[in-house]
C-alpha cells in the first residue's frame, strides 16, 4: 500500500519517516564527530561541514515534501482510548518537529557564507547574492551582522538543545505506546507493517 489509509500510514509515509530520522541522524554524527573526535581541526573539516550542510538542506526540501504529501494522505487516527491531554502532546510535538526540521535547516543556511555543495550543483549562499547583500544595506546592515542571530539559534538553541528534546519525546512516546500501553502507534510506522 503506497497511499495512507485512515488506519495505517502507506510505504510512502514510512520511507519519508524513516529517511528524515536517518538525515538528522546523519547531521548529528557528522558535527559533532567533527567537534568533538576531530577538534574542529584537520583535513577533513571541509568535507564534513559539507556533508553536514547538504545533509541539513536536504532535511529542509524533504520535510517540505513531506508535508506536501500529509497533507494529501489521510493521518490515521490515534487510537479511540487515548486521554486527550495525549492526543493534544502528540499533535504538539508533531507540530514542534516539523517546525523545528524547517527553521533549523533554514537558520543553518541564513548564517552559512560558503554555500552548499551537492558535488553535481552548489547552492549559493545569500552573502553571494549580490541583490541581497544590496537590501541589507538599506539598513544599513551587513551580511556578518546579519547572520549573527541566526548562528546563535542554530548552534546555540536549536542544534545542541530544542531539536534533540522534541526527538527525545517523539522516540519516547513511540516505545510508550509499543512497550507500556501496547497499542498499534508505534507498529504502523514500522516498515513492512499493516498498521
Amino acid at each position: 500500500m503506497v497511499r495512507n489509509t485512515e488506519t495505517s500510514y502507506g510505504s510512502i509515509t514510512k520511507w519519508m519517516h524513516w529517511l528524515t530520522a536517518l538525515f538528522i541522524l546523519i547531521a548529528y554524527v557528522s558535527i559533532y564527530y567533527l567537534h568533538w573526535v576531530l577538534n574542529d581541526e584537520g583535513p577533513l573539516r571541509s568535507p564534513i561541514i559539507q556533508l553536514h550542510k547538504a545533509i541539513g538542506f536536504s532535511i529542509l526540501i524533504f520535510i517540505i515534501l513531506r508535508l506536501y504529501w500529509r497533507t494529501n494522505n489521510p493521518h490515521p487516527a490515534l487510537p479511540d482510548r487515548l486521554p486527550k491531554w495525549q492526543v493534544k502532546a502528540a499533535n504538539a510535538s508533531h507540530f514542534m518537529l516539523y517546525l523545528l526540521l524547517i527553521v533549523t535547516p533554514v537558520s543553518g543556511y541564513l548564517g552559512n557564507t560558503a554555500g552548499i555543495n551537492y558535488g553535481l550543483f552548489n547552492i549559493p549562499s545569500l552573502k553571494e547574492a549580490a541583490i541581497f547583500v544590496e537590501m541589507l544595506g538599506l539598513f544599513d546592515l551587513s551580511y556578518d551582522q546579519f547572520e549573527v542571530p541566526f548562528d546563535f539559534f542554530h548552534y546555540q538553541v536549536a542544534g545542541p538543545l530544542i531539536v534533540w528534546m522534541t526527538v527525545a519525546v517523539h522516540i519516547s512516546a513511540g516505545l510508550y505506546h509499543h512497550f507500556v500501553e501496547k497499542d498499534v502507534v508505534l507498529k504502523r510506522m514500522l516498515p513492512g507493517n499493516l498498521g
